[in-house]
């Protein structure tokens, strides 16, 4: 950057120097003046400052073009805060996508699915620290959250519904998940009875669902009326489970990330890698929920039949 540019001034005259000017630096200080105005008084104009604290600072242009351009190179992530060369297509921390390096904007994006960013979600957590927390699929939960938060305990969530310990597991609920997964473990288990009845019958030589179905209802009394309706009510119980958590499964979330988040922001060192480590959503996890939920109970009837 030249020196009109940056409105450098001379010591003594203080009038404004040009790229055309003759220009020295004190050796001491590195204040610029005109060599003839330098010449005529002999020294620098701050020599009476050299070595205070209000000596003046040669570096003080050169460090803002260099803050400058740092900036200008760098990228915030609006997910989790982090800066990072504007060159790179995703945040190194969380992963989110740089849409400035394809020409566009977070602010063409709204992740908070229309609720402001300064709306109060509970506790004083703002819906811009929920959104930071609950990281994936935020254009669902915090509309909810606010919706919640404003009276509105019930609803419906797919994903509590089909798989409630892997999506629990997954939104890192340990308690609720490991609850659900004993209870829909416990309710499978009520069908073993059931199985080892079936275990006497040649499956093969069945034609069909309907054909086996005939026959069970035909020796129904044979097999027993308390082992079918044992089935029957382990079946009921895990529907009921299932639309419980669909129903709560995101009050139950709102509330959990809520306390974390306002647990997070007392006590912690680090918010960014708590939000990270404890909120999120782990998909891995929600696949062991869901092959435990299945097979457990599968493994413990082989063992019995």
């Amino acid at each position: 950057m030249n020196n009109e540019e940056k409105k450098l001034s001379c010591g003594v005259c203080h009038a404004y120097l040009f790229d055309d000017d003759d220009v020295v630096y004190c050796p001491v200080c590195g204040a610029p003046h005109h060599r003839d105005c330098y010449n005529g008084l002999g020294h620098c104009a701050f020599e009476g400052f050299h070595g205070t604290e209000n000596e003046y600072k040669k570096s003080v242009f050169k460090d803002e073009d260099k803050d400058k351009k740092e900036n200008e190179n760098r990228v915030i992530c609006e997910i989790c805060g982090a800066g990072y060369g504007k060159e790179k297509t995703n945040c190194p921390e969380c992963g989110a996508p740089n849409f400035k390096s394809v020409g566009g904007t977070f602010a063409q994006f709204d992740f908070l699915g229309g609720v402001p960013e300064d709306t109060d979600l509970g506790q004083g957590v703002r819906a811009a620290e929920a959104r930071r927390f609950v990281f994936t699929n935020t254009r669902r939960y915090i509309p909810k959250f606010a919706q919640i938060n404003l009276g509105k305990k019930a609803g419906w969530n797919w994903f509590s519904f089909l798989f409630p310990c892997g999506w629990f597991l997954s939104r890192k609920m340990y308690k609720a998940g490991i609850i659900a997964g004993i209870l829909s473990i416990c309710f499978s288990m009520f069908s073993i009875p059931f199985q080892l009845s079936l275990s006497h019958y040649d499956m093969a030589s069945f034609g069909g669902y309907n054909e086996l179905f005939s026959t069970v209802l035909a020796d129904a009394s044979k097999i027993g009326f308390s082992v079918l309706a044992l089935a029957a009510s382990g079946v009921v119980l895990q529907l009921i489970l299932r639309f419980i958590c669909a129903i709560f499964g995101d009050k139950i979330y709102r509330d959990y990330a809520i306390d974390t988040i306002s647990r997070i922001k007392r006590e912690s060192d680090d918010i960014d890698y708590d939000y990270r480590k404890k909120g999120g959503a782990n998909v891995f996890l929600l696949l062991i929920g869901f092959f435990a939920v299945q097979y457990i109970p599968s493994v413990i009837a082989s063992l019995l039949i």
